[in-house]
């Protein structure tokens, strides 16, 4: 009797129903189909529109809880996949723990995962003290109004073919079968944004002109000429901070104008400032786009401006804070010695604004502060911010350990030198203090 009493419970649990699948969200399009080998031990939907269904399942002696959630595109600026993983990364910060939060990897998956033909898969560890307790995944991916994510915690943490397991799951289990997105822009999509925001007025005819990497709505005349400029300054940037080349990413949109005044109309309804404001910008870098007017190709506003854009919608790095911002474009803007003859000079004389300070302007650009001289410090300012750049890739101190840098402070909120000290403190071993002295010992030499 007692081996039959003790036999029972398994028994039931093997003849226990297991919900089959697979689950259809028509409104989102989107179908999940889970492996036999994955057992579904409980499915129900969720108590929010955010969060429309959950599972809990188990693999193996691993316990799987996933869910599906979802979150409008419109109001949090999604454009692609990775504007939605970067949403749960900027979530995860809000936490007072975890403000240079950063996932432990992220790629993208070719595949039917939404209206782009890719999706971005992340992960990262949840830990009680310095033991790992479990595992997060996050499968990311657009429908055509909404982004969504299918989130995984895996307990305990998986080893490696649990991981190899779940990550395969991930690949081939969740499937889009709505209309995909033409990632080149059609012609009424084109014209509906330019429509959207565009001038009351133009000097010449709209003109559209498409590329490897951008979308470029003008009316000059130079229209070609000034995208072949833009490839051209795709690629040094992407020499000097690599990123992926990611098949199927949306062209990056840029307004050039034929004239000023044309520009100046544009940005100040766009931004919603004053005209008088505008005209102290020759282009500027904002959301997914850049916005200039046709000077001359080679003006080096082009490739500063173009760099904020790569950084916003490739590299996914908009935070640290003005001074890392206009520190990376202006690297791009600038040559060595232009960068070297204000850098010797404030490393050995004092004349730079200490790092703890500097860190926590909110603009470079409108910091009206003068120096003892009387002169307005912005322009030293931007200086200052790329030779710290410069003293990061290419220093004996910095250089091997600047890509681990770039991407930690880059995320992280901006003007938060305490979250920037963290990071320096983690990635090079030394303090705020000890960083800026290794920046004056690299430029006084």
């Amino acid at each position: 009797m007692l081996s039959i009493f003790l036999a029972s419970p398994i028994f039931l649990l093997a003849q226990a129903p297991q919900a089959v699948g697979p689950w259809e969200f028509d409104q989102h399009s989107l179908r999940v189909t889970i492996p036999k080998t994955i057992l579904v031990t409980k499915d129900a939907a969720g108590r929010t529109e955010q969060n429309p269904h959950n599972w809990k399942t188990t693999l193996g002696d691993f316990q799987l809880d996933l869910g599906l959630w979802i979150i409008p595109r419109q109001k949090w600026g999604i454009h692609d996949p990775f504007d939605v993983s970067a949403n749960v990364a900027f979530n995860r910060r809000q936490e007072m723990d975890q403000k240079s939060f950063k996932f432990e990897e992220e790629y993208p998956v070719e595949g039917p995962f939404g209206t782009m033909p890719y999706g971005v898969i992340s992960s990262w560890g949840e830990f009680d003290g310095t033991e790992r307790i479990s595992t997060q995944f996050v499968l990311s991916g657009l429908t055509p109004a909404r982004g969504y994510t299918f989130r995984l915690n895996c307990t305990p943490a998986p080893d490696k073919k649990t991981r190899k397991a779940i990550e395969k799951f991930l690949k081939t289990g969740i499937a889009f079968y709505g209309e995909a997105e033409d990632v080149e822009w059609g012609e009424e999509e084109a014209l509906a944004r330019w429509e959207r925001d565009r001038p009351l007025e133009l000097a010449g005819e709209l003109k559209i002109v498409r590329t490897k990497h951008y979308i470029i709505f003008t009316d000059s005349s130079s229209g070609k000429l000034f995208a072949k400029k833009m490839e051209e300054c795709y690629s040094e940037i992407q020499e000097t901070y690599p990123f992926p080349e990611v098949k199927g990413r949306k062209l990056m949109p840029v307004f050039l104008f034929r004239t000023r005044e044309e520009y100046i109309d544009y940005y100040a309804k766009i931004a919603g400032i004053s005209k008088e404001r505008a005209r102290n910008s020759k282009g500027h870098a904002w959301r997914d786009y850049y916005a200039t007017y046709y000077d001359s190709p080679v003006d080096p506003v082009h490739i500063h401006e173009a760099t904020h854009q790569i950084f916003s919608n490739r590299l996914r790095l908009g935070g640290g804070g003005s001074w890392f911002q206009e520190g990376v474009a202006q690297l791009m803007s600038t040559s060595k010695n232009e960068r070297k003859g204000f850098a010797r000079n404030a490393a050995r004389n004092g004349g730079f604004t200490p790092f703890r300070e500097f860190f926590v302007i909110p603009s470079l650009l409108q910091d009206d502060t003068k120096s003892a001289t009387g002169e307005k410090k912005s322009g030293n300012h931007y200086a200052q911010a790329a030779s710290i750049i410069d003293f990061a890739r290419n220093s004996k101190f910095g250089k091997k350990k600047f890509p681990q840098f770039m991407d930690a402070i880059g995320v992280i909120r901006r003007g938060d030198v305490e979250a920037a000290e963290a990071v320096i403190r983690r990635v090079y071993g030394v303090d705020l203090a000890g960083f800026e002295a290794e920046w004056v010992k690299y430029w006084r030499k």
